[in-house]
């Protein structure tokens, strides 16, 4: 058909109203026999327009004088794998065109069954009840049908059943947004799909709720729609919140092994997110949940998750800690034991399935293993016996083991990185080529001489906050020289 019709009259259409349902409505007038006979006298194919194809119903729209972007927003675009919803790609199980359920209470007053109209929220898997009358959906008894009119048939309509709870805040926020209601302040799921925020929801909901094994298909409509509100009040918050949902999703886990994966962990949530959500974009709460499986888990590099290959190593086992320092995992254990990382009373069991931190830990170990004993210290440090434990008393120098560590009076020992670093400090003091003895004199001597005490007088020549000098020939502290007859020295000392 080269030229368009043109109907008159043109019924009213509301925004709520799926195109559909508006298209039925509108035959019944013009030709009393639905909206297949309607469609054939404007020349579109019926098929293409229920799936929505945006030629249909630019066709139509022209037909009808209606704008086509007002059509448009009421039409869900349905192909064969998935579905397209205002330019969002869609599941087709999460919208759907079809008159599967609908509110009694909004149809009784609607009048004669060609007058009523199917809602484009009642279409959503997770809207459950009318908000308008607090009454539960009704299920049609012809629920494939895509227009109101067939769905209910002959049927009268079915009992209403009052919703005693109040309207969860997820749908306020759905219908909102499907209607371009107000917004309250910027949110983080501005930028998400309306089933990238729902589905979430749902899940994280239906977990917690639920447990880890849950079927969210299984649930009944009004468990589904507990479930959704409980998940979208904590999605609703951003990362953190569902970080620590995450946490007690994990921690209500029965998984007790370190060996056990994420599917264990997490359950449900982890198995959609990886095996699910492939056609379809699931939103920012699978890096969130990955973020949170790396955090919490020792996975090993190369190892890939959601999607993502892990390139460090976040968290060690026992087990691969041993092999990455090279400790046989006893003698590994008894150390960790003595560094305050495993408990005292903890069981190779216990000890086995603890996570310890690889940036942390890894450089702990390395350091005790070529850690030097308090008695050696004064020989590293070309320093006196006293001299080390002033620096050691005062804290200049500290021990791997805390003094208030288990084991720390029996484990004193020091991290050669640590003592290398003041070795480096005093390398960089102006080398003394001509000693005048009369002036310049041993660190040692000048505190006997009045300059001060020895920590004070050795942390302010370190810190560059007084001058000192560095003799060749010698190594360490035994090697800082300063003059003790400096105006500097003197006011700086008293």
């Amino acid at each position: 058909m080269g030229t368009v019709m043109s109907l008159w009259p043109v019924l009213p259409f509301h925004p709520e109203e799926t195109l559909l349902s508006y298209s039925d409505r509108l035959a019944m007038l013009h030709t009393g026999r639905g909206m297949d006979r309607l469609l054939r006298d404007i020349g579109i194919n019926t098929e293409h327009f229920t799936s929505g194809r945006e030629a249909a119903v630019a066709r139509f729209a022209e037909a009808v004088g209606l704008p086509l972007e007002a059509l448009q927003q009421a039409s869900i675009r349905v192909s064969q794998r998935v579905a397209s919803f205002r330019g969002e790609d869609i599941s087709k199980s999460f919208l759907s065109p079809r008159a599967a359920r609908y509110c009694p209470a909004c149809l009784e007053e609607e009048g004669h069954r060609t007058d009523r109209r199917f809602r484009l929220i009642w279409g959503f898997r997770h809207v459950a009840r009318c908000e308008r009358h607090s009454l539960w959906l009704v299920n049609s008894p012809c629920a494939n049908e895509t227009n109101l009119r067939l769905a209910l048939g002959t049927s009268p309509l079915g009992a209403a059943l009052s919703v005693s709870s109040e309207t969860p805040d997820y749908l306020k926020w759905l219908r909102t947004r499907l209607h371009f209601g107000p917004r309250l302040g910027a949110s983080w799921m501005d930028d998400q799909t309306t089933e990238q925020v729902l589905a979430a929801s749902e899940m994280l909901g239906g977990i917690l709720q639920h447990g880890h094994k849950v079927a969210l298909r299984k649930l009944t409509p009004g468990e589904t729609e507990e479930a959704t509100d409980i998940g979208f009040s904590i999605y609703c918050e951003g990362p953190a919140a569902i970080e620590e949902a995450l946490d007690t999703i994990r921690r209500n886990s029965s998984a007790t092994a370190v060996q056990a994966g994420p599917l264990a962990y997490y359950g449900k949530l982890f198995e959609w997110l990886d095996r699910r959500s492939n056609a379809l974009d699931p939103g920012p709460i699978r890096d969130i949940l990955r973020n949170h499986i790396v955090k919490h888990s020792a996975i090993e590099p190369g190892t890939k998750v959601l999607g993502v290959e892990i390139a460090e190593r976040r968290y060690h086992t026992l087990h691969s800690l041993s092999a990455t320092v090279g400790v046989e995992r006893p003698r590994l254990s008894r150390l960790l034991k003595k560094l305050g990382e495993i408990p005292e009373e903890a069981t190779e069991l216990e000890s086995g399935n603890m996570l310890f931190e690889a940036a942390r830990t890894v450089p702990l170990i390395e350091a005790f293993s070529t850690a030097i004993p308090l008695q050696d210290v004064p020989l590293y440090l070309g320093a006196t016996r006293r001299q080390v434990d002033i620096l050691y008393r005062v804290g200049i120098v500290k021990p791997l083991i805390p003094r208030t560590g288990r084991g720390s009076v029996r484990h004193i020992v020091f991290a050669r990185s640590q003592l290398d670093v003041l070795l480096d400090r005093i390398a960089e003091l102006p080398k003394l080529d001509d000693i005048d003895e009369a002036k310049f004199l041993p660190i040692s001597f000048a505190c006997q001489r009045g300059a001060g005490r020895f920590e004070d007088l050795f942390c302010k020549i370190i810190d560059l906050q007084i001058p000192g000098f560095r003799r060749s020939g010698k190594v360490g502290i035994g090697a800082i020289y300063v003059d003790v007859e400096t105006q500097t020295l003197k006011k700086k000392s008293i």
